[in-house]
This record gives structure tokens, C-alpha cells and sequence, in this order.
């Protein structure tokens, strides 16, 4: 296996273990540390008081934020108005009305009272029409055990993780990553993020409009392990480094006809690989809608993904199962996805920088530059149909020198989040630096 794709294991006991997990869904940020603490809300404001608060004349959904002293019995007394937004529309008074419901835990983490502390609280009171994500699915006890940390079941421990995602306009979370995680080295962390692709929650809505970039935060609960889940435990490997996936053509193609009528659907499989690093005994884990034919799609899809690992790792290989997760959108509708956040798996170090640096700008006595391109990523993540977006200074070829270095690059054709980036143009912008100690930049090679 490749030296990259190591270190992305995630151990699992597979037996099944019944846990407790917590779900919320948070929009605005955690309350502030105030004076080395952070408050522990044990009771929020109920959501049919927020709503029956909302101020009469407003029209858009707003926020306040309240700066208040901790009292006896975690109440919240002596608040003041910190900030509202709209200001000027009442939910600063609103927020006012509301905040008696509200309660702390009456310690802090190291058992001393809280009572006469400083704590800011925050509220969000959505306009009529506006909504919030919420849950549609959520993964099985089971499988939140299916990724429990292989070294927090040696150890007998259980722990906690909290994660935060952006939910897209289907549903989907995207761009999520650790809050938090305890207890520390055990991963749970990265155990949570494998569990974000079997997620399906309903979109953020402002002004009756489905919008993307609505936040959730999601805390996962891992009881204490049975120590027969070390049984039969194998190596679950999520996100590895591709070295190609299928087309967009292919996942429009493999739309299922039984999904006729549905915008959008997903699917998760667990796979094994074989000699060749193609995926094998792929078996569909989670599956949204059921019966529509999704995890029949992923597994036909299944076939077109390629790793690429050393000779020396093919014993490994065989006590590794890859989690794939996949999104389906209807074919007939506009492409609605963004490449954003690129993971590059090939750059180039300083030495082929110096290697393209533009011979223009070195005649010129311009020790420094910045090129833009603007490509097409390929199935295998390679960067083709470059383009020259901008470069500074202007006329020395930094741009053609990005184009050069664009040639080179590679990313991770599969996102975290179960699409192909195939097809998608993105703009790189890199920075060129000839340092007194480089050499002067010798004719590019092809």
C-alpha cells in the first residue's frame, strides 16, 4: 500500500455493541469562554418558545447574543444585550424573554460553583417559513460500532467525539471535521468523520429558499467495548489516496431506473482489494432511499476505483476493507457540485519550483511571482486544459510557469464526501520564489 494510504487507517472491532449517541443541531456557535471557563448548558430555550417569541414586525431570521451571571440552580440572571443582528428588529428583548428557561450546570469542570460567574448565551429565532437542518437519517448502533478504534477496545475504554459539518443543499454533509474528541489518542475523532457519509439531514431555509452552508454539529457517544469485539476486527481505510474512480459519465449512467422521480439518493460500501488494488466482495453498508436501486448503483460503480501500493504491502492489503460512499443525483438536473477544497496527493517540492521558475523573470531580476491556471481534473485527479487565469508581476511568465507546474500535480479524484471530481474546473493559484541560494532556473523539462 502506499506510504500515504497508511496513515489514514481507521481500526474497527465489526461485532456489534449497542452505544448511546447524542444529536444536535447547532447553527450558530458555542457559547464564549469567559475567564479560562466555558459554561455546560444543560436545558436550551425550548424551540416553541423561540418561536412564539419572535419579534412582531420582523422579517428576516435573527440572532442575539446576552451577556449574563450565573445564579443558584444554574439559572441566568442580571442579562444584558451583547449584540443582535438585524439590530433594530427586537431580538435582543426577545432573546431577553426566553432566556429564563434557560439552565447551566452549576460547576465548572473542576467541581467549583459557578454561581456569580459571566456567561454569554446565544439565540437564534428563525423567521416563519425558515428552517433549520434536521435529521433524516442517522446511522444504527451497529454501525457506529462497525468503526469503534481498534485501541480504545484493547484498552477496554469507550470516548466521545464531536463533529462539524455544512450541509448542502440535498442534505449532504460536506467539509466536516473534529470539534472535539476524548479521551485524546484513540481516534474517535476520525471515527466520527467516518461515519458522515451515512448522514441525510434536511437543508438549511432562509427567505423560502433552500441555501447551502447550514451548520451541524453532531456529539457520538461510544459506550464502554465488549472485549469479544476484537473477534474477527479488521482494518477499515477511509478516504484513501485514488489513483482513479469513476467518470461523472459513469455515475450518471449508473442512475438507477428505479429511482425515477427522487432528486438525489446515496450509498456506502465496504470493500475488500485485490492484488491488483481494484475493490472486491463489496458489500453495501447504508443505503438512502432503500429500494431504489443505490447500493445496486455504487456496487456497478465499484469496478472503475484503482489504488496504486507497494509490493511490500500486499500482505497488509488483505486485512483491509475500504469504506466507499457514494452520491447520486438525478443525471437530468444541472451539476451541482463545487471543488473547493482540492486534496492534492502530488505537488511539487522547491526544487521543481526553482525547475519552472520563468527564465523571463529571472532575466528581469524578479526574485519572486505568483501564476494562476485554471483547469479540468481528470478521473484520475490530473489537471488537463490548463488555462491562464492571472499572474503578478505581469509579462514574465508566471502564468506559463503555473501551467507547467499544473502538469505535474495530482489530486484525490473522490471526495470524503462520495463524489468524482472528474470533469470540474478549478483555478490554482501558486506562489514562485527564487531565493538568493537557488541556482538560476535551468529550461524547464518536458
Amino acid at each position: 500500500m502506499s506510504r500515504k494510504l497508511l496513515p489514514t487507517l481507521l481500526v474497527a472491532g465489526l461485532s456489534v455493541l449497542c452505544v448511546h449517541a447524542a444529536w444536535a443541531d447547532d447553527d450558530d456557535d458555542d457559547p464564549v469562554k469567559t475567564e479560562g471557563w466555558k459554561p455546560r448548558f444543560q436545558v436550551r430555550a425550548p424551540k416553541d418558545k423561540l418561536k412564539a417569541a419572535f419579534p412582531k414586525g420582523a422579517k428576516v431570521t435573527g440572532k442575539a447574543s446576552l451577556d449574563c451571571v450565573a445564579a443558584q440552580g444554574g439559572k441566568l440572571v442580571d442579562c444584558k444585550i451583547a449584540k443582535e443582528d438585524p439590530a433594530g428588529q427586537g431580538f435582543g428583548q426577545a432573546a431577553l424573554s426566553v432566556v429564563g428557561y434557560e439552565r447551566i450546570k452549576t460547576t465548572d469542570d473542576a467541581g467549583a460553583s459557578v454561581v456569580g460567574r459571566p456567561v454569554r448565551t446565544s439565540f437564534e429565532f428563525l423567521a416563519p417559513g425558515d428552517a433549520n437542518p434536521d435529521w433524516l437519517r442517522k446511522p444504527t448502533g451497529a454501525q457506529i460500532a462497525n468503526v469503534f478504534p481498534k485501541k480504545a477496545i484493547e484498552d477496554g475504554i469507550g470516548g466521545k467525539a464531536t463533529i462539524q459539518c455544512q450541509v448542502t443543499v440535498e442534505g449532504f454533509l460536506q467539509n466536516c471535521f473534529v470539534r472535539s474528541e476524548s479521551p485524546a489518542g484513540y481516534d474517535f475523532g476520525l471515527a466520527g468523520l467516518q461515519l458522515a457519509p451515512q448522514f441525510l439531514m434536511t437543508p438549511k431555509i432562509r427567505g423560502g429558499q433552500v441555501v447551502t452552508g447550514g451548520k451541524v454539529t453532531i456529539p457520538i457517544n461510544w459506550g464502554a467495548p465488549n472485549p469479544s469485539m476484537l473477534l474477527g476486527s479488521t482494518s477499515i481505510v477511509l478516504d484513501p489516496p485514488w489513483t482513479r474512480v469513476p467518470t461523472q459519465a459513469a455515475v450518471d449512467a449508473a442512475w438507477p431506473k428505479e429511482a425515477a422521480g427522487l432528486a438525489s439518493g446515496q450509498a456506502a460500501l465496504r470493500c475488500g482489494l485485490d492484488k491488483t488494488g481494484g475493490l472486491d466482495d463489496c458489500e453495501v453498508i447504508s443505503e438512502l432511499p432503500r429500494g431504489k436501486g443505490f447500493g445496486k448503483a455504487a456496487k456497478v460503480l465499484a469496478k472503475d476505483f484503482h489504488l496504486t501500493f507497494a509490493p511490500e504491502d500486499a500482505k497488509a492489503v488483505k486485512r483491509v476493507k475500504i469504506d466507499v460512499p457514494f452520491r447520486f443525483r438525478d443525471p437530468a438536473t444541472p451539476d451541482a457540485r463545487r471543488l473547493t477544497k482540492p486534496r492534492w496527493v502530488r505537488t511539487l517540492g522547491p526544487e521543481a519550483m526553482v525547475a519552472v521558475y520563468p527564465e523571463a523573470a529571472v532575466k528581469a531580476g524578479v526574485r519572486s511571482g505568483e501564476g494562476a491556471v485554471t483547469c479540468t481534473v481528470t478521473a484520475t485527479g490530473e489537471l488537463t486544459d490548463c488555462q491562464a487565469a492571472r499572474e503578478a508581476p505581469a509579462g514574465l511568465d508566471f502564468a506559463a510557469a503555473a501551467i507547467k507546474a499544473a502538469a505535474v500535480m495530482r489530486m484525490n479524484p473522490w471526495t470524503k464526501e462520495g463524489d468524482t471530481v472528474d470533469g470540474l474546473r478549478i483555478t490554482v493559484p501558486m506562489s514562485f520564489t527564487l531565493s538568493d541560494a537557488s541556482p538560476p532556473a535551468p529550461p524547464a523539462k518536458p
